[in-house]
C-alpha cells in the first residue's frame, strides 16, 4: 500500500520514516531540491512539489499513485494569501480525486474552536476567529467534499516534541496575558501513532482532534517547563480570574483510534 505526504517537514518526515518501517511505500514531497535530496537518503521516494505547481506534470505524478493522501500542509505561510492558499489545495484535492488515491487524511487544527470558554468536544461547533482557523475549516469540508466518506480530518492541539516546545519562546518574556488560559497540547509522537492508527483500521469518514488530557494554565506550566529546561522564567500580567478558555476534550476520539497517549499531560513533554 502507497502513501503520499505533501508536506514532508518537522511532522511529516518522522511520519514518513514511521509509515516506512510499518512496510508502507511512502512518496514525500518537499519544496527544497535539498530536502528532496535528504528524503532519498533515508529511503523515500522524494517529489519537490509545492502548492501552486502544475499537477499534470510528470514530476508530480508520483504523488497520486498512492491509496492514501496525507496533506500536511500547514496554513499561515506569509508568501501565500489565505484565498490563494484555500485555491491550491482545492485543485490538488480535485485532482487527487480524479487519480489512484482513494482516501484522504487532512491535518488541521483545534484553532477552528476559536476562544469558546468551555471544555472543547469533537460535536462542539466550529467558531473560527483567527485566518489560520477560517482558512483550516474552509480546507475541511473542501477535503470532505471531495472524499465525502474516505476522507478523515485530525485537528490538532499545540504541537510539541522533546527538541520543539513553546517554553523555549516563551523564555524570559514578560507581561505576557492569559496567566489563566488552559494549555492544550499534543506530542508529535501521539499525533504519529493516531495517524497510523486511522490507516491501519480504515477509519474514514470521522472528524477527531487531539490533545493531552491534562490542562494546567499558561502561567503555571510554562513557568515550570521553564525551570525544568533551565530557561529564563516567564512573567504573565496579574490576573485572579480562575481557568478560563477552550479545554479540549479528545476522550473520544481517543477510544475511536483506540489509542493512550504516551504524554497524556503537558508536563510529560519536557524532556529530563
Amino acid at each position: 500500500m502507497g502513501i503520499s505526504i505533501v508536506g514532508c517537514g518537522w511532522l511529516g518526515q518522522p511520519l514518513a520514516l514511521t509509515l516506512k518501517g510499518f512496510g508502507y511505500n511512502i512518496v514525500a514531497s518537499t519544496r527544497s531540491l535539498q530536502k528532496c535530496t535528504t528524503l532519498n537518503d533515508l529511503g523515500l521516494e522524494a517529489v519537490k512539489f509545492e502548492l501552486g505547481d502544475d499537477l499534470n506534470i510528470a514530476a508530480v505524478s508520483a504523488i497520486f499513485t498512492s491509496n492514501t493522501l496525507i496533506l500536511n500542509i500547514p496554513v499561515g505561510r506569509k508568501a501565500v494569501t489565505p484565498n490563494s492558499f484555500i485555491m491550491q489545495i482545492h485543485s490538488l484535492v480535485e485532482h487527487a480525486s480524479r487519480t489512484q488515491i482513494k482516501q484522504v487524511i487532512f491535518i488541521s487544527t483545534t484553532s477552528v474552536y476559536g476562544d469558546q470558554d468551555q471544555v472543547i468536544t469533537e460535536h462542539s461547533p466550529t467558531m473560527p476567529v483567527t485566518s489560520s482557523g477560517k482558512t483550516n475549516l474552509i480546507i475541511e469540508a473542501l477535503v470532505t467534499e471531495a472524499f465525502p466518506k474516505c476522507s478523515t480530518i485530525i485537528r490538532l492541539s499545540g504541537l510539541v516534541n522533546h527538541d520543539r516546545h513553546p517554553a523555549n519562546y516563551l523564555a524570559g518574556k514578560s507581561n505576557l496575558p492569559n496567566p489563566n488560559g488552559k494549555t492544550n497540547l499534543i506530542h508529535q509522537d501521539d499525533v504519529i501513532r493516531a495517524i497510523y492508527l486511522v490507516i491501519t483500521k480504515n477509519l474514514w469518514g470521522h472528524t477527531l482532534h487531539l490533545s493531552a488530557l491534562q490542562h494546567p494554565t499558561r502561567k503555571d506550566y510554562y513557568t515550570w517547563s521553564a525551570a525544568k529546561l533551565a530557561l529564563p522564567a516567564p512573567t504573565f500580567i496579574a490576573c485572579e480570574q480562575p481557568a478560563a478558555g477552550k479545554e479540549i476534550d479528545a476522550t473520544y476520539s481517543l477510544e475511536k483510534l483506540g489509542l493512550t497517549l504516551k504524554y497524556p499531560s503537558p508536563y510529560d513533554m519536557i524532556k529530563a
